[in-house]
């Protein structure tokens, strides 16, 4: 017994050294891994730095013109790099190459950070090659400013904006190489309308041979809008345009006369009943009607535009005139230009006058950015040198202004509510609201699928289901921002400036 009990006790004794020489060895390798990890993380935190600041020194050269020498690219973006990367212990760079093929400039940096726990196996560093891509002069940028001019903008709202989009417009501009036309901006202001300027009443996207399906709505035979503008000799066409039948509406169709819908209609805003008196029900009363019979009937009245008729001033409310450029009020839209001034100008120049009509404002921004027709400023979308930004600012909801009448709202961009238009015949203003919504985020997509980021901005407004609109039809959350106030908005656009300047790092 005394010998069984020698031999076990000898045993358990040999299998505890065992353990403990085997804890030993996983303990080693245990501890580097541990080491190698803090020496990772480390090395990833100055990589980020390092590549901040070479960012940076990207920026910087992606401003100087294309003539500048090889000497001054690399004298800049040393200097650009040394003031944001001052050097940290243990971090090892080697030098910044700046090499120029055509207009594009690639600066690689070599660096490497000193390890600390995986010295003990012999890796002593942990190299890394950072590099950054630009094109000279920042590339080409277009910005489109669509930018809401309804009637709740008025007063120091409109002031509010005009500054701070003209603060964006400065940075950018004081960002861009002068004469280059590397940096254009068009400007959208929306309301019920939005006018495109009548310098274009002859072209061939402008419907002038009354075609388009909608282009005889609301007239009782078929008839040509600018031949009736015409006809009434102290009246004529603003310059404003009906939203085209959906789904051209929310979309870049070519127009083209083969398919009449993809044409632009000029705005006709068809003359009232004349019976009873006058209210707001049917406010917009400038001819007589000439016939009798219902309401309709003499609202759609043809043969009451006839050459030599002379419309009767007035107006509703105290801002909008009668007759069929009713609730055209906007100030034109501005194709893209590279003109600081005509921009500026633009900006000054806007009013608060009508409703809201988002779809119509992202709609023409869109059509102001495309390279094809109606306006064809835009550079193609297969150029890789080229950004289109699109910048939608609203601070209402949408609105086609619904009334208790036959016509179920006040004649707008989609003609009246009660032709079905906007996908609702209903004179609900909540029904009108979710409708014309589905359209804009339908817009909003089809713009972002063409390849145009989207900033949306929502200005001093509470109505919840519009703030989650913008919020969605942004490129991304990143992209939306909510002002409450007034104070705010100089700073939203001022980051935006900047976030467009970023835009000339290509990779």
């Amino acid at each position: 017994m005394s010998k069984g009990t020698s031999k076990k006790s000898g045993f358990f004794k040999c299998r505890r050294g065992n353990i403990a020489m085997l804890f030993a060895l996983i303990l080693i390798p245990l501890a580097l891994a541990v080491g190698a990890a803090i020496d990772y993380n480390r090395a990833s935190l100055f990589r980020a730095e390092v590549q901040n600041a070479l960012d940076a020194a990207a920026l910087a050269v992606g401003a100087m013109p294309g003539t500048t020498s090889q000497a001054d690219l690399e004298a800049r973006a040393n200097a650009f790099f040394d003031a944001n990367f001052s050097g940290n212990q243990g971090v090892t760079q080697g030098t910044l190459q700046v090499t120029r093929v055509g207009n594009t400039i690639t600066l690689d940096l070599p660096a490497a950070v000193d390890t600390t726990f995986m010295g003990i196996v012999g890796i002593t560093d942990m190299s890394f090659d950072l590099k950054t891509e630009i094109i000279l002069g920042g590339g080409t940028l277009e910005v489109a400013l669509v930018l809401d001019n309804s009637g709740s903008m008025s007063g120091s709202k409109l002031t509010a904006l005009q500054d701070a989009a003209e603060t964006l417009v400065d940075t950018m501009f004081d960002n861009a190489t002068p004469g280059s036309g590397d940096l254009k901006f068009s400007l959208v202001p929306f309301a019920t309308f939005v006018d495109v300027g009548t310098v274009y009443a002859g072209v061939g996207w402008m419907d002038t041979q009354g075609l388009s399906p909608i282009h005889s709505e609301n007239f009782s035979a078929p008839a040509n809008r600018f031949d009736l503008y015409d006809n009434i000799v102290n009246v004529q066409w603003e310059g404003c345009v009906e939203a085209r039948p959906y789904p051209h509406d929310v979309s870049d169709t070519p127009p083209d006369s083969s398919n009449p819908a993809t044409l632009f209609v000029p705005s006709f805003a068809p003359d009232h009943s004349d019976t009873g008196g006058w209210n707001w029900q049917y406010p917009n009363r400038y001819l007589a009607d000439a016939t009798g019979g219902t309401t309709l009937v003499r609202q759609e009245n043809v043969s009451k535009y006839y050459p030599g008729v002379t419309a009767i001033p007035g107006y509703y409310g105290t801002t909008y005139n009668f007759g069929p450029a009713f609730l055209c009020n906007q100030k034109e839209l501005q194709a893209l230009t590279e003109s600081q001034s005509t921009i500026t100008a633009g900006l000054n120049a806007m009013m608060a006058r009508g409703s809201t009509n988002i779809i119509e404002g992202l709609a023409w921004g869109w059509r102001s950015l495309s390279p094809g027709e109606p306006f064809t400023e835009g550079r193609s979308y297969g150029d890789n040198n080229n950004q289109k930004v699109l910048i939608l600012l609203t601070d209402g909801q949408n609105m086609l202004s619904p009334i208790s009448s036959i016509n179920k709202s006040l004649y707008s961009a989609y003609g009246f509510v009660k032709d079905g238009r906007v996908g609702t015949t209903s004179n609900s203003q909540t029904q009108q609201n979710a409708m014309m919504n589905a359209r804009t985020a339908e817009t909003c997509e089809n713009v972002k699928a063409a390849g145009i980021k989207i900033y949306t901005i929502t200005f001093d407004l509470t109505h919840q289901v519009t703030l989650d609109m913008m919020r969605d039809c942004a490129t991304s959350a990143s992209y939306y921002f909510n002002s409450p106030s007034a104070s705010e908005l100089d700073d939203i656009f001022s980051q935006i400036a900047a976030e467009l300047v970023e835009l000339r790092i290509s990779r």
